[in-house]
């Protein structure tokens, strides 16, 4: 069994790819705004509730999925100046390795202008009612830090991907090959 965590930042793909992995794997697809838009419905972006109890859904879920032997895609967007992210996937690999499950990171990637053009797609606010628009992904390169460090945290189990030329078809063919 194993989780796919795919990660980057806001409009890089991550959804779009997970769907399209979802399609042509046994792989189920967990995007994080499945968890984030009803919690933002209720107590708001940026709440401390929205915060507590993202943690708390993801990590159940997460961790049934392993306890089912489930080969799970996870997206996050990774803001590298918080420790509380790495927390995070810790807790999240740590439910699947301790169940003798292995994780794999794919960070896809592409260059702001990419990412602000996508941000506005009518199917990226149609499937997540709260995923920053265009003028939000620009303001979130100011605020955040998505660039991984290098060497990565597991760099034994870690791929980077430019999304900027790439279909989802030829993404998820290059990332069944990690699996």
């Amino acid at each position: 069994m194993k989780l796919l965590i795919l990660f980057g930042s806001p409009s890089v793909g991550k959804t779009t790819v997970g769907k399209a992995l979802e399609a042509k794997t046994n792989f189920k697809l967990f995007h994080n705004h499945m968890v984030m838009d009803g919690i933002m419905h209720i107590f708001g972006v940026g709440s401390p509730a929205e915060d507590r109890l993202s943690k708390l859904v993801r990590t159940q879920i997460i961790e049934e999925a392993a306890n089912s032997g489930m080969d799970l895609i996870f997206t996050y967007v990774w803001n590298f100046a918080k420790e509380k992210g790495k927390t995070n996937i810790d807790i999240y690999k740590h439910a699947y390795e301790s169940r003798d499950g292995q994780v794999v990171f794919v960070e896809l990637t592409a260059p702001l202008d990419v990412r602000v053009r996508r941000a506005n797609s009518p199917e990226r606010k149609q499937l997540k009612a709260h995923a920053p628009d265009a003028e939000r992904v620009a303001q979130l390169e100011n605020t955040h830090n998505f660039k991984s460090p290098s060497p990565f945290f597991y760099p034994d189990n870690y791929t980077k991907i430019d999304t900027t030329n790439k279909s989802p078809e030829e993404l998820v063919e290059e990332i069944k090959k990690l699996l």
